[in-house]
């Protein structure tokens, strides 16, 4: 399924990235439970703050989150931060599974190592498709764009505009993979 991309009027501002466990404890009284991981890793929460948005910026996502039934509908949302901030890929060099690069130029994309090894003598051509994947030498890298929702399944949108006016965030989850 082709995923709808985030509007990019948030590029310029931080994403604060927490990840999230879900956990179900059972307990069985005398201090005793049981705890059950419910993921198998951890999820991303993304927040986005700003200071102030302009009125077309902010209809734009306002439009977005209509048009995403709010936490209906899973979209890509790329962290800019990321992209540009990452250390730059360099050749010949051993890479784990996790680790966040970008290409020697900057693409606005930033690529996580899904198979560890030891990068190629040259630069791949790297894709600019969310989830996409490049062999490089021993290494897999796939672009590393969120798929994510909305955070809250319950917001109206009356709450929404208020977080995106007043409060000056923006918050999402990502979703299992």
């Amino acid at each position: 399924m082709a995923y709808p991309v985030f509007p990019s009027v948030l590029n310029s501002y931080p994403t604060i990235k927490t990840p999230v466990f879900r956990t179900r404890i059972i307990s069985y009284g005398n201090k005793a439970e049981q705890r059950l991981a419910m993921d198998s890793e951890a999820r991303n929460k993304l927040q986005v703050s700003y200071k102030l948005l302009t009125p077309a910026d902010a209809e734009a996502i306002r439009r977005f989150f209509i048009a995403r039934k709010g936490a209906f509908e899973a979209f890509w949302f790329t962290d800019v931060a990321e992209a540009y901030g990452a250390p730059a890929r360099q050749a010949s060099t051993a890479y784990s599974a996790g680790d966040i690069v970008r290409p020697e130029t900057a693409n606005g994309r930033s690529y996580r190592c899904t198979t560890a090894g030891t990068s190629g003598s040259g630069a791949p051509s790297w894709p600019t498709t969310e989830g996409g994947t490049v062999s490089d030498g021993g290494v897999t890298w796939t672009e590393n764009s969120y798929l994510v929702r909305f955070e809250d399944d319950l917001i109206n949108l009356e709450y929404f505009s208020y977080q995106l006016w007043n409060l000056g965030e923006l918050k999402m989850i990502e979703l299992a993979g």
